[in-house]
């Protein structure tokens, strides 16, 4: 990475010198920096950077599909069904009677008493 730093530093301080050295000396390090960008070295380096950011660039994209589609599906369901499984209905479910507390499941036809 520090090799990376150098060379893109390396390359700024060039062209500034280049600039202010007049468009021959700019010029002469243009192609110098040319060179050193096609060695092998550099190129695999690059490489490899476009590999790793391909690589990460898939797995964002994969999750932004999967959010975006699932936002779609929650604003797509009508009122109420998003707490419910798809094709589920209310008998299905086990529905709570009025006056039970979170959690609390009683067979359905059980009687309730309220202290």
């Amino acid at each position: 990475m520090k090799g990376k730093i150098g060379f893109v530093l390396g390359a700024a301080l060039g062209y500034v010198l280049g600039s202010r050295a007049g468009r021959e000396r700019y010029e002469q390090i243009k192609r110098g920096a040319s060179a050193v960008w096609e060695t092998p070295l550099v190129q695999q380096g690059v490489s490899a950077v476009k590999h790793q950011i391909g690589d990460g660039l898939d797995s964002v994209k994969a999750a932004a599909a999967n959010v975006a589609k699932a936002a779609f599906d929650a604003a797509t369901q009508p009122r109420g069904a998003a707490t419910q499984p798809r094709g589920a209905r209310a008998s299905d479910s086990g529905a709570k009677h009025e006056g039970s507390a979170p959690g609390d499941t009683k067979p359905d036809g059980a009687e309730e008493t309220l202290v």
